[in-house]
């Protein structure tokens, strides 16, 4: 089975984070959308034990972010915007493959 998470993150002053539910299984998945296409951010995905799993190399995106890259999940995590053009809603989804 596929679960979807999905969650709406605002940044303030160019950064916001947000923490995901329990995740359990493989991460097939991960899309951030902000409001606005123009809008360049950064983004950076730690675990429960505040280690990052995902910072794309300080890579900055310009509006859709993709990654299909697989990694194991377990536990809550943090997704976190930063040095974001503007202050606005992104739309966070990640979908998980149940083991």
């Amino acid at each position: 089975m596929v679960y979807k998470f999905k969650n709406t993150i605002t940044t303030v002053a160019g950064s916001a984070s947000g923490n995901t539910v329990p995740l359990h299984g493989i991460c097939q998945y991960i899309y951030l959308e902000p409001t606005t296409s123009t809008t360049v951010y950064n983004v950076t995905i730690t675990d429960d034990d505040n280690d990052t799993v995902k910072n794309y190399d300080l890579r900055f995106f310009k509006g859709v972010m993709r990654d299909f890259t697989p990694f194991i999940v377990q536990g809550i995590y943090t997704i976190a915007i930063s040095s974001a053009t503007a202050n606005e809603p992104f739309t966070v989804k990640m979908l998980v493959r149940e083991l």
